[in-house]
């Protein structure tokens, strides 16, 4: 009888060993398991997103027609005319006023899903970040800035009625019609209404974020500037940006040496590289190892000093732009 229980017992032990193993289930997450285990192995190998935001990397927009969508809002007030560029957001046309026959220029913008808001001056609703700091640059307006007329939010984008500025075309395209740099002399000229641009920008909180000769119009006429474009841009915020958004070889070296940088000295480094461009037909840094390395090449004819001066931003030597 003994024998026989002893037997019995000894075929359910074996029975039990013959079972596959089954992974121990358990809720609490301390405990991790070998599925958590593997899940956490491929997040832990997927690459962290960067912080630098250059509006070449942001996300691809849909495709704009050369010939804007007709809508009721804006077509009531605007006939639409031929069209005058594109730019990194958006496509501009001329257009005129109907009821006074005044020369505008329209731009689109497509919405995108990272589209930044901000408070309305005048009342409690978000609109665009553009919109929102030309609405500042335009009350009162500044002559060397572009001046926002009024604007229409559709579903799919926004219109942006503007000052008509012409004869013009981009300081870029004006440049390259002097074979791609001008002289010193037209060069003080014309840094000289862009700085007292960028001081307007300060005094009122705002910061452009992508000075360059593609955001200036110039006048063929009386080479007057305009600067335009503030969709890069954002309030002058005290403690910097952790952020870049804007023309990689505009960009600061402290963005790259610690990860963050201020307004105004990001300006003034602007500044400098867009001055030496406009003299020299070239960038003087193309990538971030240049931008860190800070080598300068400069063109035979220039004047000893200045472009020195400018670019190395000593604030007791600023004759270039300001004698």
């Amino acid at each position: 009888m003994e024998e026989s229980i002893f037997r019995q017992k000894k075929r359910k032990r074996e029975e039990e060993e013959d079972l596959p193993t089954v992974p121990q289930q358990t809720d609490d997450p301390k405990i991790k398991s070998p599925e958590r285990k593997k899940k956490k192995a491929e997040k832990r190998q997927q690459p962290r997103k960067q912080k630098y935001r250059n509006r070449r990397r942001r996300p691809k927009q849909p495709k704009v027609n050369n010939k804007p969508v007709s809508t009721e809002n804006y077509e009531s007030l605007y006939t639409v005319g031929e069209r005058l560029g594109e730019g990194g957001f958006g496509v501009v046309f001329g257009g005129t006023r109907i009821s006074d026959g005044l020369q505008v220029a329209i731009k689109f913008i497509p919405k995108q899903e990272d589209d930044r808001y901000f408070k309305s001056p005048h009342d409690s609703r978000s609109i665009p970040i553009e919109v929102a700091l030309m609405q500042k640059m335009s009350e009162p307006p500044v002559k060397n800035i572009i001046q926002l007329i009024e604007w229409f939010d559709e579903p799919e984008r926004y219109i942006l009625i503007l000052e008509r500025f012409y004869p013009c075309m981009d300081l870029n395209g004006f440049i390259q019609t002097y074979g791609g740099s001008v002289s010193e002399q037209m060069a003080r000229h014309l840094m000289i209404q862009v700085v007292e641009a960028v001081i307007e920008c300060q005094k009122r909180g705002v910061f452009h974020r992508d000075i360059k000769v593609d955001n200036i119009l110039i006048n063929t006429d009386t080479l007057k500037l305009k600067l335009i474009d503030f969709g890069c841009g954002d309030l002058i915020r005290r403690y910097g940006y952790s952020y870049f958004e804007g023309t990689l070889e505009y960009c600061p070296p402290e963005f790259f040496l610690k990860g963050r940088y201020c307004a105004i000295p990001a300006t003034v480094w602007s500044l400098g590289v867009m001055l030496f461009q406009v003299v020299s037909a070239s960038f003087p840094f193309k990538d971030e190892d240049e931008i860190l390395g800070g080598q300068l090449n400069f063109k035979d004819g220039l004047s000893d000093g200045k472009i020195n001066e400018s670019i190395l931003v000593n604030e007791s030597k600023t004759d270039l732009v300001t004698n």
